[in-house]
């Protein structure tokens, strides 16, 4: 008898199949864009509702220097320490500075707001226009009314503190301008 040929058999391994991390990397890339991008667009667009009324983006001049700004050229801002003209006015502790702010319209005067002062160093503390805590003299505006072309001083008393040293920041708004607003630095 003849023996039977023996029939060799090779398993040859299944072909791997791609992970599943490998075969889903286009979904997962499109998440992690898309995830980020869907929360960030309405979060900014809701805070720029928010905000868009509000002195958010500061225009800055530094002290000594004239800025142009919503049609006008603002500055350079003086400060003086006027405590002894108005001593009676002034409470124990406290120290009065009067904020002068020369304003040429380019062609008719912005509105503005009455002035804040703001401490750039230190606390950042901010004090209002103290205009009925003192005996202020109103021959010069407080604020900047419209429709004016001619040049004008904006002068502004505030009661602050004696350990206010600055550098101070001269804050003021001009509605059409928001969210910016106009900051003139100035050092007492």
């Amino acid at each position: 008898m003849t023996p039977e040929p023996s029939i060799m058999v090779r398993s040859t391994p299944a072909p791997r199949s791609r992970g599943w991390w490998r075969r889903n990397a286009l979904a997962l890339g499109a998440v992690a864009v898309l995830l980020p991008v869907g929360v960030l667009v309405p979060a900014g667009v809701e805070w720029w509702r928010w905000s868009q009324s509000d002195a958010v983006f500061p225009t800055t001049a530094a002290a000594g220097e004239r800025i142009d700004w919503a049609g006008a050229s603002w500055g350079p801002v003086t400060v003086e320490d006027e405590t002894g003209a108005f001593a009676a006015d002034a409470p124990a502790g406290t120290r009065v500075l009067v904020v002068e702010i020369p304003v040429d319209p380019v062609d008719e005067t912005p509105g503005c707001t009455t002035p804040v002062l703001r401490e750039l160093a230190g606390a950042g503390r901010e004090w209002g226009a103290a205009l009925n805590e003192v005996d202020w003299r109103y021959e010069q505006p407080s604020s900047c009314e419209t429709g004016s072309r001619a040049p004008f001083t904006v002068s502004v008393p505030y009661l602050v503190p004696d350990d206010a040293i600055g550098p101070f920041g001269i804050e003021l708004t001009v509605p059409d301008e928001l969210p910016g607003f106009l900051r003139l630095e100035v050092v007492p």
